[in-house]
Protein backbone atom coordinates (compact mmCIF):
# COMPACT_ATOMS: atom_id res chain seq x y z
CA UNK A 1 0.00 0.00 0.00
CA UNK A 2 2.66 2.30 0.80
CA UNK A 3 4.10 1.60 -2.49
CA UNK A 4 1.11 2.44 -4.26
CA UNK A 5 1.00 5.87 -2.34
CA UNK A 6 4.18 6.83 -3.49
CA UNK A 7 3.39 5.91 -7.39
CA UNK A 8 -0.11 7.97 -6.93
CA UNK A 9 1.82 11.34 -5.54
CA UNK A 10 4.78 10.90 -8.02
CA UNK A 11 1.82 10.63 -10.63
CA UNK A 12 0.20 13.60 -9.43
CA UNK A 13 3.92 15.75 -8.93
CA UNK A 14 4.81 14.57 -12.13
CA UNK A 15 2.34 15.88 -14.56
CA UNK A 16 3.58 19.54 -13.39
CA UNK A 17 7.10 17.79 -14.54
CA UNK A 18 5.95 16.83 -17.65
CA UNK A 19 4.02 20.51 -18.65
CA UNK A 20 6.93 22.10 -18.04
CA UNK A 21 8.94 19.61 -19.98
CA UNK A 22 6.98 20.15 -23.09
CA UNK A 23 7.52 23.83 -22.97
CA UNK A 24 11.45 23.14 -22.73
CA UNK A 25 10.84 20.72 -25.63
CA UNK A 26 9.00 23.41 -27.65
CA UNK A 27 11.77 25.82 -27.58
CA UNK A 28 14.90 22.69 -28.03
CA UNK A 29 12.56 21.76 -31.09
CA UNK A 30 11.67 24.95 -32.84
CA UNK A 31 14.13 27.23 -31.62
CA UNK A 32 16.95 24.95 -31.56
CA UNK A 33 18.55 25.92 -28.20
CA UNK A 34 18.90 24.49 -24.76
CA UNK A 35 16.99 27.44 -22.46
CA UNK A 36 19.00 26.84 -19.12
CA UNK A 37 16.51 29.81 -17.95
CA UNK A 38 13.55 27.73 -18.28
CA UNK A 39 12.85 26.77 -14.91
CA UNK A 40 13.28 30.32 -13.90
CA UNK A 41 9.69 30.39 -15.58
CA UNK A 42 8.76 28.46 -13.34
CA UNK A 43 9.36 30.18 -10.75
CA UNK A 44 8.28 33.78 -11.82
CA UNK A 45 5.14 31.87 -13.17
CA UNK A 46 5.06 30.07 -8.88
CA UNK A 47 5.76 34.11 -7.51
CA UNK A 48 2.97 35.60 -9.65
CA UNK A 49 0.61 33.06 -8.14
CA UNK A 50 2.38 33.89 -4.82
CA UNK A 51 1.97 37.98 -4.97
CA UNK A 52 -1.47 37.74 -6.43
CA UNK A 53 -2.84 35.48 -3.84
CA UNK A 54 -1.50 37.03 -0.84
CA UNK A 55 -2.13 41.04 -2.35
CA UNK A 56 -6.03 39.69 -2.62
CA UNK A 57 -6.42 38.05 1.07
CA UNK A 58 -3.36 39.86 3.10
CA UNK A 59 -1.44 36.66 4.06
CA UNK A 60 -4.86 34.58 4.50
CA UNK A 61 -5.50 31.44 3.11
CA UNK A 62 -7.06 31.51 -0.19
CA UNK A 63 -10.41 30.25 -1.53
CA UNK A 64 -9.68 27.58 -4.95
CA UNK A 65 -11.35 30.07 -6.70
CA UNK A 66 -8.80 33.08 -6.42
CA UNK A 67 -5.93 30.84 -6.21
CA UNK A 68 -7.33 29.24 -9.78
CA UNK A 69 -7.86 32.40 -11.09
CA UNK A 70 -4.05 33.63 -10.70
CA UNK A 71 -2.88 30.77 -13.39
CA UNK A 72 -4.44 32.65 -16.55
CA UNK A 73 -2.70 35.93 -15.01
CA UNK A 74 0.91 34.00 -14.84
CA UNK A 75 0.63 32.48 -18.04
CA UNK A 76 -0.25 35.71 -19.84
CA UNK A 77 2.31 37.74 -17.74
CA UNK A 78 5.48 34.65 -18.52
CA UNK A 79 4.32 34.67 -22.21
CA UNK A 80 5.17 37.96 -22.02
CA UNK A 81 8.38 37.61 -20.17
CA UNK A 82 9.26 34.84 -22.52
CA UNK A 83 8.23 36.99 -26.02
CA UNK A 84 10.41 39.73 -25.11
CA UNK A 85 13.49 37.39 -23.59
CA UNK A 86 13.63 35.97 -27.30
CA UNK A 87 13.14 39.29 -28.99
CA UNK A 88 15.76 41.31 -27.34
CA UNK A 89 18.58 38.65 -26.02
CA UNK A 90 18.03 34.92 -27.55
CA UNK A 91 17.95 35.91 -31.18
CA UNK A 92 21.26 37.68 -30.89
CA UNK A 93 23.11 33.94 -30.40
CA UNK A 94 20.02 32.11 -32.47
CA UNK A 95 21.55 30.09 -34.86
CA UNK A 96 25.42 30.77 -33.81
CA UNK A 97 27.71 28.68 -31.34
CA UNK A 98 25.57 26.48 -28.95
CA UNK A 99 27.87 27.53 -25.68
CA UNK A 100 27.02 31.35 -26.82
CA UNK A 101 23.28 30.15 -26.01
CA UNK A 102 24.44 28.10 -23.12
CA UNK A 103 25.72 31.28 -22.03
CA UNK A 104 23.50 33.83 -22.35
CA UNK A 105 20.77 31.95 -21.41
CA UNK A 106 22.54 30.68 -18.01
CA UNK A 107 22.70 34.38 -17.55
CA UNK A 108 19.71 35.32 -17.90
CA UNK A 109 18.94 32.92 -15.33
CA UNK A 110 20.87 34.19 -12.57
CA UNK A 111 19.85 37.63 -13.22
CA UNK A 112 16.17 36.42 -12.61
CA UNK A 113 16.93 34.71 -10.00
CA UNK A 114 18.98 37.74 -8.13
CA UNK A 115 15.87 40.04 -9.39
CA UNK A 116 13.72 37.39 -7.59
CA UNK A 117 15.81 37.36 -4.18
CA UNK A 118 15.54 40.79 -4.32
CA UNK A 119 11.77 41.43 -4.50
CA UNK A 120 10.85 38.61 -2.22
CA UNK A 121 14.09 37.60 -0.20
CA UNK A 122 15.16 34.03 -0.03
CA UNK A 123 12.72 32.82 2.37
CA UNK A 124 10.58 29.53 0.99
CA UNK A 125 7.28 30.61 0.07
CA UNK A 126 4.00 29.03 -0.62
CA UNK A 127 0.32 29.88 -1.46
CA UNK A 128 -2.09 28.56 1.74
CA UNK A 129 -5.43 27.54 0.20
CA UNK A 130 -8.77 26.56 2.01
CA UNK A 131 -10.39 23.16 1.31
CA UNK A 132 -12.78 22.19 3.83
CA UNK A 133 -11.43 18.36 3.05
CA UNK A 134 -7.97 18.61 1.90
CA UNK A 135 -7.63 14.92 0.80
CA UNK A 136 -9.97 12.17 -0.63
CA UNK A 137 -9.86 8.62 0.34
CA UNK A 138 -9.55 6.27 -2.72
CA UNK A 139 -9.26 2.76 -1.89
CA UNK A 140 -6.79 3.63 1.14
CA UNK A 141 -5.12 5.41 -0.80
CA UNK A 142 -4.82 9.41 0.44
CA UNK A 143 -4.92 12.13 -2.47
CA UNK A 144 -4.52 15.33 -1.65
CA UNK A 145 -7.14 17.56 -3.36
CA UNK A 146 -5.06 20.26 -4.17
CA UNK A 147 -2.11 17.44 -5.58
CA UNK A 148 -5.23 16.31 -7.83
CA UNK A 149 -6.49 19.81 -8.74
CA UNK A 150 -2.68 20.53 -10.03
CA UNK A 151 -2.61 17.26 -11.94
CA UNK A 152 -5.24 18.39 -13.89
CA UNK A 153 -4.45 22.01 -14.49
CA UNK A 154 -0.94 20.55 -16.13
CA UNK A 155 -3.00 18.30 -18.28
CA UNK A 156 -4.98 20.98 -19.41
CA UNK A 157 -2.44 23.36 -19.96
CA UNK A 158 -0.38 20.73 -21.73
CA UNK A 159 -3.63 19.83 -24.03
CA UNK A 160 -3.99 23.33 -24.58
CA UNK A 161 -0.94 23.74 -26.00
CA UNK A 162 -1.10 20.59 -28.02
CA UNK A 163 -4.33 21.91 -29.61
CA UNK A 164 -2.70 25.13 -30.29
CA UNK A 165 0.27 23.41 -32.23
CA UNK A 166 -2.09 20.93 -34.12
CA UNK A 167 -5.21 23.34 -34.71
CA UNK A 168 -4.57 27.23 -35.09
CA UNK A 169 -2.52 28.63 -38.03
CA UNK A 170 0.08 29.82 -36.15
CA UNK A 171 0.94 26.63 -34.55
CA UNK A 172 1.15 25.42 -38.22
CA UNK A 173 4.18 28.07 -38.74
CA UNK A 174 5.54 26.74 -35.76
CA UNK A 175 5.49 23.60 -36.08
CA UNK A 176 7.09 24.91 -39.89
CA UNK A 177 9.82 26.36 -38.74
CA UNK A 178 11.02 23.77 -36.72
CA UNK A 179 10.99 21.43 -39.66
CA UNK A 180 12.66 23.81 -42.10
CA UNK A 181 13.19 27.92 -41.51
CA UNK A 182 14.79 28.80 -44.29
CA UNK A 183 11.79 26.96 -46.21
CA UNK A 184 9.14 28.61 -43.88
CA UNK A 185 10.60 32.09 -44.80
CA UNK A 186 10.27 31.73 -48.15
CA UNK A 187 6.58 31.50 -47.97
CA UNK A 188 6.10 34.28 -46.03
CA UNK A 189 6.36 33.32 -42.17
CA UNK A 190 7.66 35.79 -39.81
CA UNK A 191 10.28 33.43 -38.51
CA UNK A 192 11.54 35.68 -35.57
CA UNK A 193 8.65 36.41 -34.94
CA UNK A 194 7.37 32.79 -34.93
CA UNK A 195 10.16 32.09 -32.67
CA UNK A 196 9.55 34.61 -30.01
CA UNK A 197 5.89 33.43 -30.18
CA UNK A 198 7.48 29.67 -28.85
CA UNK A 199 9.38 31.03 -26.33
CA UNK A 200 6.55 32.93 -25.21
CA UNK A 201 4.38 30.19 -25.40
CA UNK A 202 7.04 28.21 -23.79
CA UNK A 203 7.59 30.29 -20.53
CA UNK A 204 4.01 30.57 -20.71
CA UNK A 205 3.18 26.91 -20.08
CA UNK A 206 6.28 27.04 -17.31
CA UNK A 207 4.66 29.87 -15.89
CA UNK A 208 1.59 28.29 -15.46
CA UNK A 209 2.94 24.81 -14.13
CA UNK A 210 4.94 27.26 -11.76
CA UNK A 211 1.33 28.94 -10.05
CA UNK A 212 -0.02 25.03 -9.75
CA UNK A 213 3.66 24.26 -7.96
CA UNK A 214 3.18 27.04 -5.32
CA UNK A 215 -0.34 25.77 -4.34
CA UNK A 216 1.06 22.67 -3.35
CA UNK A 217 5.16 22.65 -2.99
CA UNK A 218 7.28 25.77 -1.83
CA UNK A 219 8.67 28.00 -3.61
CA UNK A 220 12.01 30.29 -3.60
CA UNK A 221 13.89 32.15 -6.05
CA UNK A 222 16.46 28.87 -6.72
CA UNK A 223 14.37 26.62 -7.77
CA UNK A 224 14.47 27.06 -11.62
CA UNK A 225 17.50 25.10 -11.18
CA UNK A 226 16.02 21.88 -10.28
CA UNK A 227 12.93 22.23 -13.21
CA UNK A 228 15.65 22.84 -15.78
CA UNK A 229 17.57 19.81 -14.84
CA UNK A 230 14.16 17.44 -14.76
CA UNK A 231 12.97 19.02 -17.87
CA UNK A 232 16.24 18.47 -19.58
CA UNK A 233 15.50 14.31 -18.57
CA UNK A 234 12.03 14.19 -19.24
CA UNK A 235 12.92 15.39 -22.71
CA UNK A 236 15.34 13.31 -23.23
CA UNK A 237 13.83 10.76 -21.54
CA UNK A 238 10.69 10.67 -23.89
CA UNK A 239 12.04 12.26 -27.23
CA UNK A 240 12.96 15.35 -28.47
CA UNK A 241 10.25 17.15 -30.09
CA UNK A 242 7.58 14.84 -28.53
CA UNK A 243 4.58 16.27 -26.64
CA UNK A 244 3.71 12.34 -25.80
CA UNK A 245 7.51 11.61 -24.70
CA UNK A 246 7.35 14.92 -22.54
CA UNK A 247 3.86 13.98 -21.31
CA UNK A 248 5.01 9.92 -20.30
CA UNK A 249 8.36 11.05 -19.24
CA UNK A 250 7.43 13.85 -16.62
CA UNK A 251 5.03 11.44 -15.14
CA UNK A 252 7.75 8.32 -14.82
CA UNK A 253 10.18 10.71 -13.21
CA UNK A 254 7.57 12.05 -10.90
CA UNK A 255 6.68 8.29 -9.87
CA UNK A 256 10.71 6.85 -9.85
CA UNK A 257 11.40 10.14 -7.51
CA UNK A 258 8.82 9.45 -5.41
CA UNK A 259 9.15 5.55 -4.95
CA UNK A 260 12.73 6.74 -4.79
CA UNK A 261 12.09 9.18 -2.21
CA UNK A 262 10.20 7.32 -0.13
CA UNK A 263 12.06 3.91 0.02
CA UNK A 264 15.48 5.00 0.02
CA UNK A 265 15.78 9.10 0.55
CA UNK A 266 15.55 12.19 -1.41
CA UNK A 267 18.75 12.87 -1.26
CA UNK A 268 18.93 9.91 -3.82
CA UNK A 269 16.36 10.97 -6.52
CA UNK A 270 18.16 13.33 -8.73
CA UNK A 271 20.94 10.26 -9.31
CA UNK A 272 18.25 7.59 -10.09
CA UNK A 273 16.91 10.08 -12.32
CA UNK A 274 19.82 10.43 -14.35
CA UNK A 275 21.14 6.55 -14.32
CA UNK A 276 17.42 5.84 -15.74
CA UNK A 277 18.19 8.24 -18.21
CA UNK A 278 22.07 6.99 -18.93
CA UNK A 279 20.58 3.66 -19.32
CA UNK A 280 18.04 4.95 -21.69
CA UNK A 281 20.41 6.63 -24.14
CA UNK A 282 22.12 3.47 -23.81
CA UNK A 283 19.54 0.88 -25.12
CA UNK A 284 17.41 3.68 -27.32
CA UNK A 285 19.52 6.54 -27.97
CA UNK A 286 16.64 9.08 -30.22
CA UNK A 287 14.08 8.35 -26.23
CA UNK A 288 11.03 6.73 -25.76
CA UNK A 289 8.70 8.27 -28.34
CA UNK A 290 11.94 9.89 -30.53
CA UNK A 291 10.44 12.25 -33.78
CA UNK A 292 10.43 15.26 -35.15
CA UNK A 293 8.41 18.22 -33.48
CA UNK A 294 6.35 18.34 -36.82
CA UNK A 295 5.39 14.87 -36.69
CA UNK A 296 4.19 14.58 -33.40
Amino acid sequence: MAFTQFVVNGLLIGSLFAAVAVGFALIWGVVDIINLAHGEMVMLGGYTTYWLVNFATSGDPASPALALATVPVAVVVLFAVGYALQRTLVTQVTEKDLFLTLLVTFGISIILQQLAIQAWSATPRSVSVALANPSLQLAGIVVPKMKLIAFGGAVVLTGLLWAFLKRTRRGRAIRAVAQNPEASELIGIDVEHTRAVTFGLSAAIAGGSGSFVAMILNIQPQMGLVFTLKSFVIVVFGGIGSVLGALVGGLGLGAVEEVTSGLVGSTWTLAVSFLLLIVLLVVKPSGLFGTSVGDD
